[in-house]
């Protein structure tokens, strides 16, 4: 029996995660293997998805699909292949290009037992028109799905929400399109998907974008919350997405921000990597200046910055 592989992909902050969560409750009852693929140096989103009922694997610090990491996803999905699970869902870094997934399907004998079903793009209805003018990668991950679904739709205007859809409609003029908010997926849907990728793929591996850049901020345990707010606020307007683990004042807090805006939410697991903060802008974007000017504000309390 076939195994079946679905690809999620997405820009930063687009929902993705949340989407997985509730696309793997709607396959409860099969056995599933997840692949959790993290641009930065820290594993956060498979902290948040070993809630659910479900294998996790985790690639950390850069895209699957480029070669600083293409050899470590075909083994994961190597290993994944030979657990037999029914379904393999596979959640690429929001910096990724996936277009060649067909592709690397077709280079191992222990991927012929997986059926690719097609890619599931999650597009922020509110921030969609921002990354597809500065993220080439985004207009990569559209083209390569066959369904997109518009997300967040309950904090955008209508008039925002249609302009989305000719956005991706512009890009990919047959995906099958539909809204939704908090990343919710009904099983109808899932129908669009037959495997049929018309996107024209490239090489079996990809550069990242040029221009693309990473920090990973470590801040200390002695900083307070209030303060971790204040540092952030300086310097998210020249980010894309800031994300990791806080432990401070004995209070862990999941850092979760798109954009401008700042999402600092309690959390109550208990993570490894606490207090190291991944955060990501593109070409053009003064991002490390603006971070590391507002470390200054705070001496002592910032460890280091690492690009």
């Amino acid at each position: 029996m076939p195994q079946k592989l679905y690809l999620v992909t997405g820009f930063l902050g687009a929902g993705k995660t949340t989407f997985l969560k509730n696309l793997i409750g709607l396959l409860s009852g099969h056995r599933l293997h997840v692949i959790v693929n993290e641009f930065g140096r820290e594993g956060i989103d498979g902290v948040l998805l070993s809630e659910v009922a479900a294998e996790v694997t985790e690639i950390n610090n850069g895209s699957i699909f480029c070669t600083c990491r293409l050899d470590r996803f075909e083994e994961a999905l190597a290993e994944s292949a030979a657990k037999g699970p029914e379904y393999i869902l596979v959640e690429a870094s929001g910096l990724s290009d996936p277009t060649a997934i067909k592709k690397i399907l077709s280079l191992r004998s222990e991927f012929t037992s997986i059926e690719y079903m097609g890619g599931i793009c999650i597009a922020d209805a509110v921030n969609l028109k921002k990354v597809l003018a500065t993220a080439r990668v985004c207009r990569k991950q559209i083209a390569s799905s066959n369904l997109v679904l518009i997300n967040k739709t309950d904090l955008a205007e209508e008039s925002g929400i249609a302009e989305a859809e000719e956005l991706v409609r512009s890009v990919r003029p047959d995906a099958v399109i539909r809204r939704t908010s908090f990343g919710r997926i009904r099983p109808e849907w899932l129908s669009a998907l037959q495997g049929e990728n018309k996107e024209t793929e490239g090489p079996a591996s990809h550069l990242k974008d040029v221009g693309l850049m990473k920090l990973t901020i470590t801040i200390r345990d002695t900083m307070t919350n209030y303060q971790l707010g204040k540092f952030l606020s300086m310097f998210l307007e020249d980010t894309y997405r800031v994300k990791g683990f806080a432990c401070l004042e004995g209070k862990t807090s999941l850092v979760d921000c798109v954009g401008a805006d700042l999402k600092i939410s309690p959390y109550g697991g208990k993570p490894s990597g606490c207090n190291r903060l991944t955060a990501m802008a593109g070409p053009g974007m003064p991002m490390e200046k603006s971070v590391r000017m507002a470390a200054e504000w705070y001496p002592g309390l910032i460890e280091k910055i690492e690009a």
